[in-house]
């Protein structure tokens, strides 16, 4: 009977284990869905992280009076308040340019 206990303990450590690094993995993996900075709505844009509502808006009105971006160096240019590196997070977490996928996403969202 001991020995049925120690084997329950050791397999339900190692099944923690491997829920645990799954869901580490899950957390931090890249997301499978892009945005187009181009052709999204200011709502659309707000899905992607470090674009709230304000961020939005600029996006799009700079996109509307001066056309679309050409790539992340142009929205950083173009749009005061984004730096390289927010550009750099919004990139990763899904923000593309004319359909143009970042490698880590799965598929592509094109809203027009």
């Amino acid at each position: 009977m001991k020995k049925l206990h120690q084997t329950f303990n050791v397999r339900s450590l190692r099944r923690g284990v491997l829920a645990l690094a799954l869901g580490s993995m899950m957390m931090f993996s890249a997301p499978s869905y892009s945005v187009n900075v181009n052709s999204a709505s200011a709502e659309i844009l707000q899905n992607v992280r470090g674009i709230g509502p304000t961020r939005a808006k600029a996006i799009v009105e700079e996109r509307e009076k001066n056309g679309p971006f050409v790539n992340s160096e142009d929205l950083n240019i173009r749009v005061k308040g984004i730096g390289q590196k927010t550009v750099e997070k919004m990139t990763e977490s899904g923000l593309t340019f004319d359909g143009v996928e970042p490698l880590t996403r799965s598929k592509s969202i094109k809203i027009k």
